[in-house]
């Protein structure tokens, strides 16, 4: 059934192997492997139960298939559990086994767990291998501990591991999340120093992160250093530098990074045409922007709840009310359900304009919704009706936050107190603040 052309398929030319008799182990773990893979955990543990009633003991093959099922699921207390029973069968655990694991646990954020496992590994005597490694030191760069992933690194090489760009770019990737730009760019001239050649990923990170510590002109060079090495710039990387630029304000270097995209045969995505849409909105050019809306319809992009938020808070905020209702009507014709961004925006644009009535309803179809409210949405409806007079209703919407469980924060207490200070008739049953 390996040659099958479907999970059904393989399913059924298994069962037929199991009415013949023919059935091995390998055909157990093979058709285990496929469901894991796919992320049919429950299917692959039907299998494994009538492997078991059929006489056919598991290999560690066996379990590091089920293993991995779950790790990917993440249920890491079923894969530590399978985990156990390898030893129990005395049956012993490979370097898949523990590289498994070891992803599993940093991919859930347990990062010590993780090393826990890898020390259990390297005391059964059984040594990792790279991808043991290059695992570690993604785990580690992906929860917030990338010096310390680059400490290992260090102490790796000192053992003659050999690292590859993917191990560099985890640790690149890592500082630029953290804001650490100079420890990325610095790890970056290692890599090339020691003679690894750089990734179109690893520059499209770089460029990430200094588009986004406003240093554009290091993102630049990063562009240029990219180009000198014959390495040219994907889709993703020529949209980090639009909205690096249109973060900056910089929209006529934005659109000249458009048209330099468009020369290089390339197709512009929803997420490019959001950021330019984005960037026309912040310089409050909205003609501009729905007009790029409008440009993006025509070429075949679907918009999505991006798109439309972007623009319903830039109309709101230029006192279009009726162009933002009407698109805010087109996104749900077209199956896009908002977000918690979008019902912010919606409120924050009505509650500012006066319109408190149609901020109401918008709160009002959250719940139905089933979405809890933010407590930004709630400071915008109480310092609208405080703004209208409306103390009653402002205290009223402030219990109602303490209802839903939701702890006021500076910004709430400031409003309230604000409110009490301009009313000249602050009801008493209302002042406990």
């Amino acid at each position: 059934f390996l040659k099958a052309q479907s999970l059904d398929e393989a399913t059924k030319l298994f069962d037929e192997a199991v009415e013949a008799g023919i059935a091995d182990i390998f055909t157990y773990n093979n058709l285990i492997s496929w469901f894991c893979k796919d992320g049919k955990v429950k299917e692959a543990q039907n299998i494994w139960t009538k492997m078991l009633n059929n006489g056919i003991e598991p290999s560690t093959v066996s379990y590091n298939n089920m293993i991995l099922g779950n790790c990917r699921k993440g249920s890491m207390d079923a894969a530590l559990n399978l985990y156990s029973e390898i030893h129990e069968r005395k049956l012993k655990p490979n370097v898949i086994t523990y590289s498994i694991l070891i992803d599993g646990y940093f991919k859930k954020g347990e990062k010590d767990q993780a090393l826990d496992i890898f020390h259990q590994m390297v005391d059964s005597g059984v040594s990792p291998s790279d991808v043991t490694y290059n695992t570690i030191i993604n785990g580690l760069s992906k929860v917030g501990r990338t010096s310390e992933a680059k400490d290992k690194l260090n102490e790796l090489v000192k053992k003659g591991f050999s690292p590859h760009c993917m191990t560099y770019n985890s640790i690149i990737h890592g500082f630029v999340k953290e804001g650490n730009m100079n420890a990325a760019l610095a790890v970056y001239r290692e890599m090339c120093e020691n003679g690894i050649s750089p990734s179109v990923n690893t520059y499209t990170t770089l460029i990430d992160g200094f588009c986004k510590s406003n240093n554009i002109d290091l993102a630049l060079n990063m562009r240029n250093e990219m180009r000198n090495r014959g390495i040219e710039l994907d889709i993703t990387a020529y949209n980090t530098l639009i909205d690096g630029f249109c973060k900056k304000g910089d929209i006529e270097s934005a659109c000249q990074v458009f048209d330099e995209l468009l020369e290089m045969g390339l197709s512009p995505n929803v997420v490019v045409y959001n950021s330019m849409i984005s960037g026309f909105r912040s310089i409050n050019n909205m003609d501009a922007a729905l007009n790029w809306y409008r440009r993006m319809i025509n070429e075949g992009i679907p918009c999505d709840v991006v798109t439309y938020t972007t623009l319903i808070d830039g109309l709101l905020k230029d006192g279009k009310l009726l162009l933002a209702s009407d698109l805010y009507t087109e996104m749900l014709a077209k199956d896009i359900v908002p977000d918690i961004i979008t019902y912010t925006v919606l409120i924050n644009g009505l509650s500012n304009k006066g319109q408190l009535e149609r901020a109401q309803k918008v709160l009002d179809d959250m719940d139905m919704k089933g979405m809890t409210p933010s407590i930004l949405i709630y400071n915008t409806l109480i310092a609208g009706h405080f703004k209208e007079g409306n103390l009653q209703e402002a205290f009223r919407l402030h219990d109602e936050m303490l209802d839903r469980g939701l702890v006021p924060d500076d910004t709430t207490y400031d409003i309230l107190v604000s409110g009490k200070v301009k009313s000249d008739h602050f009801p008493l049953e209302a002042s406990s603040v």
